[in-house]
């Protein structure tokens, strides 16, 4: 594939920073082109790195990666006002000089933090039509809310409708949006990201940087080897909370831990005042990116911490990788997922950040194991890395929402006698070859005879919906051969339908009337459905439309296609699933139903004197018995 990248931070840049870098080298091993799109690079202090300077555009190639930089205002201190300076100006060079560099690409990967990148995002999204994911590793707004507005003053009252506004447009304009905290995935469900875009794909750690192979700093830093050594590496910030770290140092005895703090920030002054009183505590400033293995390699324990505020529990630091792909036992002191991913694989302890008193007593229960003690927890935190979050399953995981988003998909389904075939959620680029497919599949039907462009906007609209389910079939090729969209909300979805794609519908609905007038008290009709589920189906979802390859019939594409369905229902809430066929000249059609475990709930006639059989699936959690043939 061609891939592009719209990212802020890239190579050089140290820590999280560096992590775009790794994905998109690992793509290109594996043979992809990719093409980034970035800044100059002054990730932490603010000055540009030494071999840069500031320029409107220039190009390189680091590691087989096409590399073009734009214009950015270099800033990272306290100011609100440069930061937004330094946000903006990347936003906006990026998108008048940068995206000659994506023409062509098959999709584009986006990291949307901080979300100024929405510009040249969406100037790729609409004008040239590429598919984007979007990656949320900072959860916007809530991240400028808690570090730059008080959300419940005037600035925080004014910034808050137009930011949400700002970032529900990037997650709609988004085939995918990829979230890197477990917790994320149901904030972005609530704020309305249909189910079917959402994907965990956790960070990895730099494997270049962070690795057990290190050389111990111990002798350069005076440090004895029967001594415990504690290190924090990162920013010191107001958002780490550090302070009581270095009150809880003061009960350390300094011949048995050392305390060893690498990095620097805004609150470093007042850490080293508050460190007097703790002779345990050693700074020893920012430590540049290729001596970082050497660091872990000294330590024996690893400290993580997070201020408890309302992001706290959906924020996994890139530290927490780096120090697991190091091999060393952890002590977290924040709450929600880095706790569970710590805790759960036994590499560590939690203790409450707020309490001096707890982090001392972590600091002495991890001392207590000893440094043999503490190198098996250090094996066991490796061995967590290596399992969930390896640069090579985490660049599987992106690499397959890549070629998804690009209809570029490999992974076949299960269907036994029919080609190679992928089971997808809805994308914007299987539209056009869906409303083709439909208009195959169903000749005659009403919605047929309205035209190719009122199909096209009726599948648009299970494109953003929340509550949309939809199920999209594509062989080896990335070819469409069969689509099923419906709803687990019909009454609302077709009413936000008909609000959403007004114009499209009343533009194609009036050249169908002009055309042919007889087709009109029927269109109005269509125009006020709103899925008609029966009041005693609660929770049900509707199966709006499913069609086909005629080509695949009878290989078993239809169950894979049907199942896939159901089973997206369920995970979104539904706890049975409705849909409505001709009951006459259409048995081959109801019996497909019935052996997939439908059942008859009701029949009816339609205005047009058609009649209809209504059918119902119970949501169970085994499958229906599988037959060897299929519609």
């Amino acid at each position: 594939m061609k891939i592009g990248m719209i990212t802020q931070w890239y190579d050089p840049e140290p820590g999280p920073a560096s992590l775009p870098g790794v994905l998109a080298r690992e793509l290109v091993k594996r043979g992809h082109s990719v093409n980034v799109v970035t800044g100059f690079p002054n990730y932490p202090d603010g000055r540009v790195a030494d071999g840069y300077r500031l320029e409107p555009r220039m190009h390189e190639t680091l590691d087989g990666v096409n590399v073009t930089r734009t214009y950015l205002f270099p800033s990272h201190d306290n100011s609100l006002a440069k930061r937004l300076l330094n946000y903006g100006s990347f936003g906006a060079s990026a998108a008048a000089l940068g995206l000659g560099a994506l023409r062509g690409a098959d999709v584009v990967w986006v990291n949307y933090s901080p979300i100024t990148v929405a510009l040249p995002m969406l100037l790729q999204r609409y004008l040239r039509g590429t598919p984007i994911i979007s990656e949320v590793a900072d959860l916007w707004p809530d991240t400028v809310m808690v570090s730059g507005f008080e959300s419940g003053g005037a600035a925080g009252r004014l910034a808050a409708p137009i930011l949400n506004a700002w970032v529900s447009s990037m997650y709609k304009a988004s085939d995918a949006v990829v979230h890197i905290a477990p917790s994320v995935g149901r904030i972005l469900a609530e704020r309305g990201v249909p189910a079917g875009k959402i994907t965990y794909i956790p960070k990895p750690a730099n494997e270049k940087v962070f690795h057990p192979q290190g050389a111990s700093m111990r002798t350069e830093l005076g440090i004895d080897e029967d001594q415990i050594v504690l290190v924090y590496a990162g920013a010191m910030g107001q958002a780490q909370g550090l302070d009581t770290l270095m009150t809880a140092c003061r009960d350390l005895d300094p011949e048995r831990v050392v305390c060893v703090m690498a990095g620097g920030g805004n609150q470093e002054n007042r850490l080293r005042l508050l460190a007097a009183e703790a002779p345990a505590v050693r700074f020893i400033g920012r430590v540049p990116q290729d001596r970082m293995t050497d660091l872990m390699a000294t330590a024996d324990i690893a400290y993580i911490s997070l201020v408890d505020d309302p992001l706290t529990p959906m924020t996994m630091p890139s530290k927490t990788q780096a120090i697991l792909a190091s091999g060393t036992a952890v002590l977290v002191a924040a709450s929600g997922d880095v706790v569970d991913v710590v805790t759960s694989a036994g590499a560590g302890v939690a203790v409450d950040q707020s309490e001096p008193a707890e982090i001392s007593r972590g600091i002495q229960e991890l001392a207590d194991l000893g440094r043999e003690g503490l190198a098996s927890m250090g094996a066991t935190a490796r061995a967590t890395y290596l399992d969930q979050f390896s640069v090579a399953r985490t660049t599987d995981l992106a690499e397959h929402t890549l070629a998804v988003a690009a209809g570029r998909t490999r992974r076949t389904g299960t269907a036994s006698s029919a080609p190679a075939l992928q089971v997808v959620p809805l994308r914007r680029a299987h539209v056009d070859e869906i409303a083709d497919l439909h208009r195959q599949a169903f000749p005659e039907f009403f919605l047929t005879k309205l035209g190719t462009g009122f199909l096209k906007e009726f599948y648009r609209g299970f494109l953003d919906d929340p509550t949309a389910v939809s199920a999209v079939l594509l062989d080896a090729t990335g070819k469409v051969r069969g689509a099923a969209v419906g709803t687990t909300e019909p009454s609302g979805f077709f009413k936000r339908l008909l609000k959403r794609r007004l114009v499209g519908f009343a533009t194609q609905s009036a050249a169908v009337a002009l055309k042919s007038p007889s087709r009109a008290p029927r269109l109005l009709r269509a125009v006020a459905y709103r899925g008609e589920v029966p009041d005693n189906l609660p929770g049900a979802a509707l199966l709006s439309s499913i069609c086909v390859d005629p080509d695949l019939q009878g290989q078993g594409a239809g169950r894979l296609l049907l199942e896939e369905w159901t089973e997206q229902s369920q995970r979104q809430g539904a706890s049975s699933a409705v849909l409505t066929t001709d009951a006459d000249g259409n048995e081959s059609v109801n019996a497909f139903y019935r052996r997939l475990g439908w059942t008859v709930h009701d029949d009816y006639k339609t205005a047009e004197n058609r009649r209809m059989n209504r059918y119902v699936k119970a949501m169970l959690d085994s499958d229906p018995e599988r037959t060897s043939d299929d519609a």
